[in-house]
């Protein structure tokens, strides 16, 4: 994930880099960060899909925080902005501009993980692709390609259609919040399927299409196999 930071105050900026990096670390996520002094800095660097989260100051010398996302937003419909200002004023510009949150100044750790988190559920939310950390390197993992994912001890591992299996050193429940929603099916305390590649149910296990057994809960068959059945008449009525 590619943020940006643009406040004409460097103390403060430097403040924001500080609370995200934190994050990271506390929530095994990576991202590439991105410091402007201005706004015209920004712009001079910005292009379309450039960045996927952008916080911004309101109010700067030169070209304002608000003219900044203005010009942004003519070219750039999918970034996510996050309004840093000291007043209410600007609420129903930011409501315009479709700004993803606020934070009011003054900055805590706090505000900004908010702020942050927001952000990382409607960027994962609409992305194609989630990112890991494996062997030390980003991986991103398209939604589509995953067969299956799995929690083990202090990893998960993402079971790939191609057979690939990705290992990555984080807590499961923190995989969950990655791939939750349609097509995914948490199953299992320690297990999620994608049901697009679910070929059968058994007595205990779903079957996937390349012949692995996926446990499920035995008390929640009924559920489980309602979400499926309920999945696959959506697709045959949406044609898939």
């Amino acid at each position: 994930m590619n943020i940006a930071i643009c406040d004409d105050i460097a103390a403060e900026a430097e403040k924001i880099r500080g609370y995200l990096l934190a994050y990271f670390e506390q929530n095994s996520f990576t991202g590439d960060i991105h410091m402007f002094d201005s706004g015209e800095a920004l712009l001079g660097d910005f292009a379309p899909g450039r960045f996927d989260v952008l916080f911004l100051d309101i109010y700067m010398d030169g070209i304002s925080g608000v003219d900044a996302a203005a010009k942004i937003r003519e070219s750039d419909p999918n970034c996510l902005l996050v309004f840093i200002t000291g007043s209410d004023a600007h609420y129903k510009d930011g409501y315009a501009l479709r700004a993803a949150s606020y934070v009011d100044k003054p900055l805590t750790a706090e505000k900004i993980d908010v702020a942050f988190t927001q952000c990382r559920e409607l960027f994962l939310k609409n992305a194609r692709y989630i990112e890991v950390i494996s062997n030390r390197h980003a991986v991103k993992i398209p939604f589509a390609r995953i067969s299956y994912v799995e929690g083990m001890e202090r990893s998960v591992y993402y079971h790939m259609d191609s057979g690939e299996t990705i290992e990555s050193r984080m807590k499961f429940e923190d995989a969950a919040k990655q791939v939750c929603g349609s097509p995914f099916l948490h199953c299992h305390r320690a297990f999620i399927v994608n049901m697009n590649y679910v070929a059968d149910i058994q007595e205990a296990d779903l079957i996937m299409k390349n012949g692995k057994a996926v446990p499920f809960r035995k008390n929640k068959r009924t559920e489980i196999v309602g979400a499926l059945n309920e999945f696959l008449t959506e697709r045959l009525f949406a044609g898939v």
